[in-house]
């Protein structure tokens, strides 16, 4: 194998791990020009394996993400942190809204024991609140997309606009200075959209390695939301800019 497809590799599986990679954060790591990793990724995209970002890739859409359930094994401590920082922010009594995702399952099983009306699009979320009989759970209909177990489209963009909600608690493909939350979907960004809108108060669920990366669709700003939690003390420049728009931010 030669050096060049030995780093394609490594850049390869950097991406079947994170879902995106940085031209910068790889130059500096790998000690090659920014101009190296550009070809590298142009290749990568005339092969099918990537799709070229500004500022650098992700994984091509017609693989999309890595699959549910290995999503739901990654950074599985950080996730239930996360969880468990979260859960106090909804009481019993509430109506609320709990979009797909590996961090918002995670919260979901802290509220196993609540008394509360849940609605969804996950279909994981749905069934684990269906073990308790004091959760009244609703699973919002659309188009059903395997690899997220979950619903999307616009029935569910019809159903979330019938109903408000006391707080919808969701997750994010990734936290950018410049760009705010974003996503790799425009489904999921449409959804997320229409929840908050639909919602006295919005909960961002989002681990530290989703912050400084770029996504594919400019969801909301980061102003956007009521409350953040997340584990591990934010960098200076997303520090400010949640202060500056008054997020309340909650460190697990």
């Amino acid at each position: 194998m030669s050096i060049t497809e030995q780093r394609q590799q490594l850049i390869l599986d950097e991406l079947q791990r994170d879902g995106r990679v940085s031209v910068n954060e790889l130059a500096a790591r790998l000690r090659i020009s920014t101009e190296t990793i550009r070809r590298d990724l142009k290749d990568l995209e005339m092969r099918g394996h990537a799709r070229r970002v500004y500022g650098g890739a992700v994984m091509d859409r017609k693989q999309g993400d890595r699959p549910h359930d290995e999503r739901v094994r990654v950074r599985a401590r950080e996730k239930s942190r996360i969880a468990v920082a979260a859960a106090p922010l909804i009481k019993d009594g509430m109506k609320i809204f709990i979009d797909s995702g590996s961090t918002t399952l995670a919260f979901a099983r802290r509220l196993l024991t609540r008394r509360i009306t849940i609605h969804t699009n996950s279909i994981d979320i749905a069934a684990l609140m269906s073990t308790n009989p004091e959760v009244d759970v609703t699973v919002l209909g659309g188009v059903l997309k395997p690899d997220y177990k979950a619903l999307f489209g616009a029935l569910t963009l019809a159903a979330i606009k019938e109903h408000f909600y006391d707080a919808v608690v969701m997750g994010i493909a990734t936290v950018h200075a410049e760009h705010g939350f974003m996503d790799l979907g425009q489904d999921e960004a449409l959804l997320r959209r229409a929840a908050i809108a639909q919602s006295r108060r919005s909960i961002m669920l989002a681990d530290s390695n989703k912050f400084g990366r770029l996504g594919t669709v400019c969801t909301f700003g980061l102003g956007d939301v009521n409350v953040l939690v997340t584990n591990g003390a934010l960098n200076g420049e997303f520090a400010a800019q949640f202060k500056k728009s008054k997020v309340k931010v909650i460190n697990a």
